[in-house]
C-alpha cells in the first residue's frame, strides 16, 4: 500500500480550515439573516468543524493547491450551514441569496488568508528555530586587506622606530 507524504503545512492547513469554516459559517450565517445559533447547533458545528479540519489535514500533498483549499473551505461552509439548519432554526434549509453571498465571501477570504499563511510558513519556522536554538550563523562579508594611505619611506620608518615613547619613571 502506497502512502503519500503529507506536506509540512498540512496540520496548519487542516486546523485553519476547520476553525475558520466553523467561525465564519456562524458569522456569514448571522450576516445573511440566519440569526445566532443555539447551544445544540454550536455543539454540532464544533463536531463538523473538527471533522472538516481532520479530513483536510490528511489530504495527500497533490491536493494542496488553491483549488483544493477553496473546495475544502466550501465543503466546510456547506457542512457548517447544514449543521446550523439541522437544529431548531428560524429559516428553511435552502439559504437565501444574501446568505449564499455571505458564505461565498467568507470562503474566499479564508482561502486567501490560509494560502498567505502557508506561503510564509517556511520562513517563519526557520526564523523561529534559529531564535530558539540560538545557533550563530556567520554573516557573509567581503574580506578587504588594509591598505595604508601614506607612502612608506625608509627614512620615516627608521625615524619612527628610533623615537622613544618611554618617559621617566613615575613614583607610585
Amino acid at each position: 500500500m502506497y502512502l503519500s507524504r503529507r506536506a509540512p503545512t498540512a496540520p496548519f492547513r487542516g486546523s485553519a480550515v476547520g476553525a475558520l469554516a466553523g467561525a465564519l459559517a456562524v458569522a456569514a450565517h448571522g450576516i445573511g439573516g440566519g440569526g445566532d445559533p443555539e447551544s445544540a447547533a454550536l455543539a454540532l458545528l464544533l463536531v463538523t468543524s473538527i471533522a472538516t479540519g481532520a479530513l483536510t489535514t490528511h489530504l495527500p500533498t497533490r491536493f494542496h493547491g488553491r483549488l483544493a483549499l477553496v473546495g475544502a473551505l466550501g465543503l466546510g461552509q456547506f457542512v457548517a450551514h447544514a449543521a446550523l439548519t439541522l437544529t431548531a432554526h428560524p429559516h428553511s434549509a435552502s439559504p437565501a441569496a444574501s446568505m449564499l453571498a455571505a458564505h461565498a465571501v467568507a470562503t474566499a477570504i479564508c482561502a486567501l488568508l490560509i494560502a498567505s499563511a502557508e506561503r510564509l510558513y517556511g520562513s517563519l519556522v526557520h526564523v523561529w528555530r534559529v531564535v530558539l536554538r540560538g545557533e550563530p550563523h556567520p554573516i557573509p562579508t567581503a574580506a578587504q586587506a588594509h591598505v595604508s594611505q601614506h607612502r612608506t619611506n625608509p627614512v620615516d620608518a627608521m625615524l619612527r622606530a628610533s623615537i622613544s615613547r618611554r618617559g621617566p619613571p613615575v613614583r607610585v
